[in-house]
């Protein structure tokens, strides 16, 4: 687990450098970035069958607990039992000390009747015998010593039995003691067994803890690795897009771009050929309503000169509306040319003007969004389209 683990930290750090190095190729990146999804999904399997583990685990832990206090407690039972067993041992060799006592004094007096008989001899018994003042009472002395010599002996036996059956108590006592002792060190060391093992599946599982932790951060930072290429994918797409959009704002730019053939008039702007809106339908750049476009549209920076499209006499030069500064130049035959947005006009009405004459500079006044010329052709006041007339 910690090996797959440490190779696949070694696998996310070789491969993130490589974002920065071939962060211009989307083929590249996109590799890297399924290559770190493969290692996620690897970094995910561990991390469930880690967490399996763990499950498992800890049902063992549980149980290991459960036998473990049903050991201690049947430790403390035989612990318990053994001190009862050692109260009863201390009070059968009480018993058995008393027993040898009352034996050895009905003993000692047992022997001092002897001594006395074997000192006075059969003589002694005779005479207590023969003092009987009737056959009757000789029987009944007879009698009397036989049963006391009787109850001597009874009694030095059953002393004898009672000793005996205190030491058999005793013997049996301590037997049962030296078992219970020997259940109680069994059991002892048991739970130290039973400790050892629990403190060996408790380690693992804080390793197990460990390792979960840490497939959980890997997983986390290639997450984030993927995103952050999503993200330079999405840029470099962005770039991508921008490039292709200014390529074909480009291309129709240069689409729009005229080259005179030689028209009935001149171009009124010398050196700058691009049309950026041509006469007819279009919408309007800043209303963005659709309109009707009367002339077109030449962007040159402020500033550039503007020349007359014909020779004619200056009739407007002023502000005109939305046009701006305007110059208008009657060609006669109804013919008309309107020059407009001009920063300034430098002809006066009546001014007479030869064709290619510079007639104003070019501007962005009235409502315009940005320097060019508006140049209109009208017919007896009608607009009419300057293409034919420019030869475009």
């Amino acid at each position: 687990m910690k090996r797959k683990l440490a190779l696949l930290v070694l696998t996310v750090f070789m491969i993130m450098p490589s974002l920065t190095v071939a962060a211009g190729s989307i083929a590249d990146l996109q590799q890297q970035q399924e290559a770190i999804r493969q290692e996620a999904h690897e970094a995910r399997g561990e991390l469930s069958s880690t967490q399996r583990e763990m499950e498992n685990l800890e049902a063992e832990i549980i149980e290991m607990d459960r036998v473990l206090d049903e050991a201690t407690e049947q430790l403390e039972i035989t612990e318990q039992a053994l001190e009862e067993t050692i109260t009863e041992l201390e009070e059968t060799e009480a018993a058995l000390e008393e027993a040898q006592e009352a034996r050895d004094e009905h003993f000692d007096r047992f022997k001092t009747r002897l001594r006395v008989m074997y000192m006075h001899g059969p003589v002694g018994y005779l005479e207590v015998v023969l003092q009987a003042t009737s056959f009757s009472d000789f029987l009944t002395r007879l009698d009397h010593m036989n049963t006391i010599a009787r109850s001597d002996r009874d009694m030095v036996e059953r002393m004898q039995e009672a000793e005996d059956l205190v030491a058999e108590k005793l013997e049996e006592t301590f037997r049962h003691m030296t078992r219970i002792e020997a259940l109680r060190i069994v059991q002892a060391e048991r739970i130290v067994d039973l400790n050892h093992v629990l403190d060996q599946k408790s380690e693992f599982m804080f390793n197990l803890e460990g390792d979960a932790h840490q497939a959980e951060a890997r997983i986390l930072h290639l997450e984030q690795s993927s995103r952050d290429i999503t993200a330079e994918i999405q840029r470099i797409q962005a770039e991508e897009r921008r490039r292709q959009q200014e390529a074909a704002a480009a291309a129709r730019r240069a689409q729009q771009v005229v080259h005179p053939r030689g028209g009935r008039m001149s171009w009124p702007v010398p050196g700058h050929y691009r049309v950026s809106s041509h006469y007819g339908n279009r919408t309007h750049p800043i209303s963005r309503r659709a309109e009707f476009h009367t002339g077109v549209d030449i962007p040159a920076p402020s500033g550039t000169s503007i020349i007359a499209a014909a020779a004619g006499t200056v009739i407007i030069s002023g502000r005109m509306g939305g046009y701006g500064n305007t110059v208008v130049i009657d060609h006669g035959g109804g013919l008309t040319t309107l020059y407009g947005h001009n920063s300034r006009n430098l002809v006066n009405v009546g001014d007479v003007i030869y064709r290619g004459q510079e007639i104003a500079r070019v501007g962005s006044t009235g409502v315009s969004t940005g320097p060019h010329l508006h140049f209109e052709v009208r017919h007896d006041g009608r607009h009419v389209s300057p293409n034919e007339y420019l030869g475009i």
